[in-house]
């Protein structure tokens, strides 16, 4: 193996990015796995053949230093909603100027925020990204410069858009919550619509994805659905977490429209949660046949399976908190 050819993971103590550092080690690659700060359950839940360092993205000298020699940087580090306007536009900056100076590839993992409202039915990558929310403006605006920059030659990128994640070490408090709920026999809520479908991945297909299209060279300068096998309403998706926790009938709640705009009035997460609320009260579905067509091989982990897997994480991590 060259010594320039490892793969750099900003934003690895995150759900996604230490999904892929996972993934990437098991591929056998060289790995290294960047974190604002190293801690005991890092250095435990890192794989002992993967060097962590310690970068803030927020450091333009510390990204572009840790970058040199790289073939690819994941740019997975994400914060609360309310800091994306002054975080997120900041933090691409550095790892773009990094990909450039330093001749790395880019895997960027986006979402579904740019498109707005989906209008019902599975969409494309065709679909105009027409983004209704703030969050969903920034990250159009996030991406558009990422094209940019490979449409000028300065680098090579990749964007695969995701539905909600779940799984390992995914403790938010859409899902987190609901594993959380079902092992303790409490009730479990889901925002917006319970029977409205809703496309969800697993974490680890999430990160399986990110790899394979970090090292198929034909798939950068691209967007890629990567939608998951298929979409479950909000019901059934509880209704199965608390058959894997064997915790028979769940007691399901949920929280509509209007309790999350009066949460909103004292909570900076509700509030930013709000304007989204149209991706749970609204069939959200991906189209992914071009990403299958590309890689008719790839096969999405069934949910019963996923979730079972899931379950037993936050089983054995019951100290985890929710966020």
């Amino acid at each position: 193996m060259s010594e320039n050819s490892f793969h750099l993971v900003y934003g690895a103590s995150g759900a996604l990015g230490s999904a892929i550092v996972r993934r990437l080690s098991e591929e056998g690659l060289l790995v290294k796995a960047a974190v604002r700060k190293i801690n005991d359950r890092l250095r435990s839940a890192v794989p002992s053949q993967v060097e962590l360092l310690e970068v803030d993205v927020l450091d333009r000298q510390a990204v572009l230093e840790s970058s040199q020699r790289a073939a690819v940087l994941y740019h997975t580090v994400n914060v609360s909603y309310q800091n994306w306007e002054s975080f997120m536009p900041a933090a691409l900056d550095n790892v773009l100027s990094a990909a450039k100076q330093n001749g790395a590839n880019l895997l960027f993992p986006g979402n579904v925020y740019g498109y707005g409202r989906l209008g019902g039915k599975p969409v494309t990558e065709e679909q105009p990204l027409a983004a209704t929310s703030k969050k969903g403006r920034i990250r159009n605006q996030l991406e558009h410069k990422i094209m940019e920059a490979q449409r000028a030659g300065k680098i090579k990128a990749v964007i695969p858009r995701f539905p909600d994640f779940y799984g390992p070490n995914v403790t938010n408090r859409i899902f987190g919550t609901i594993f959380v709920a079902a092992l303790s026999g409490k009730k479990a809520s889901w925002i917006g619509k319970l029977d409205v479908p809703h496309n969800l991945v697993f974490i680890d297909d999430a990160a399986k994805a990110c790899v394979l299209l970090a090292l198929t060279k034909k798939a950068y300068g691209n967007s890629w659905h990567v939608p998951g096998p298929g979409p479950l309403t909000g019901r059934r998706f509880i209704e199965m977490v608390f058959e894997a926790a064997g915790e028979g009938q769940p007691k399901i709640g949920v929280i509509g429209s209007g309790l999350m705009h009066l949460v909103g009035l004292g909570s900076a997460d509700a509030r930013e949660m709000a304007e989204m609320m149209y991706e749970f009260e609204e069939p959200l579905m991906l189209d992914g046949g071009k990403f299958s067509r590309e890689f008719p091989d790839f096969k999405f982990t069934p949910h019963h399976e996923a979730i079972t897997t899931t379950v037993q994480w936050f089983r054995q991590n019951p100290a985890i908190s929710v966020a």
